[in-house]
């Protein structure tokens, strides 16, 4: 049997806030990663290669950087 589940989610309302939360939402996802690389029943070395292709794919995918704006902080 399947209940239904209501969830509320609020929001950061600024600029600053959302940057903050993306942040620690990276945050936790690294720490993921780390952890679930480190439960690997492989050497080390190949645990080394798969987060350095973790990374770099991360890298390549992640949209460039805008420079900040000196007049929004």
């Amino acid at each position: 049997m399947k209940i239904p589940m209501q969830i509320v989610m609020k929001t950061p309302q600024t600029q600053a806030g959302r940057e903050a939360l993306s942040r620690r939402v990276a945050g936790v996802h690294a720490a993921f990663i780390l952890e679930t690389i480190r439960g690997l029943c492989c050497p080390a070395a190949q645990k080394r290669e798969l987060l350095q292709a973790v990374i770099d794919t991360v890298k390549g995918a992640a949209p460039p950087q805008k420079p900040e704006d000196p007049k929004n902080g």
